[in-house]
């Protein structure tokens, strides 16, 4: 068996080497097709990988954070205003509030105005009672809780727009507390 074997020589003996059946037809997948479909797959695996990766490691850091509110604005970083001038030509303002058991309260306000708005000024002296009754109706639609500190600034900023809604020669800039209590009985 081995004298056989050594007998094989390389020479085409009429075994079965050449094509048969004509020439060979590219195919759909071709060679080169097939390579760049290979790279393609590689290269979305690698895509959906880092994505994933990052997504669940994002998730992972932001797991037990707490929000962190920034404040709206610095106190270093707000404007400068220009000094007013203020009137107090509203007296006292005495009144119930709107809650089940009535709390009363007092209140005492100053009007700002522009330092050199005359106008103004004169006009906050005619409408004082007017303004008086503008902020005794607007404080007692409100509750003793609702005339708390907390809502200080919201008060304020609501007479100012309820003043400047009745004036005509011009705006107030602001409305500030004297005093302000609440009284339950």
């Amino acid at each position: 068996m081995s004298d056989e074997q050594q007998d094989l020589s390389f020479e085409d003996v009429g075994g079965g080497g050449e094509d048969v059946g004509g020439p060979r037809k590219p195919g759909l997948f071709s060679g080169l097709l097939l390579t760049i479909l290979k790279w393609a797959a590689i290269v979305v695996g690698i895509i959906l990988v880092v994505v994933t990766v990052t997504f669940f490691t994002v998730r992972a850091l932001d797991k037990g954070r707490v929000a962190q509110n920034v404040a709206a604005a610095s106190p270093a970083y707000q404007p400068k205003e220009e000094p007013l001038s203020y009137s107090d030509v509203v007296e006292n303002i005495r009144g119930q509030t709107a809650d089940e058991e009535p709390a009363t309260f007092l209140v005492e306000i100053s009007i700002g105005y522009a330092q050199d708005d005359k106008q103004v000024s004169a006009e906050i002296g005619q409408r004082a009672r007017q303004i008086q009754d503008l902020a005794l109706k607007y404080l007692s639609r409100r509750t003793a809780d609702e005339l708390g500190p907390a809502y200080y600034d919201l008060i304020q900023d609501d007479l100012r727009s309820q003043i400047n809604g009745v004036m005509t020669s011009g705006k107030v800039k602001s409305v500030v507390f004297r005093q302000i209590s609440v009284m339950k009985l």
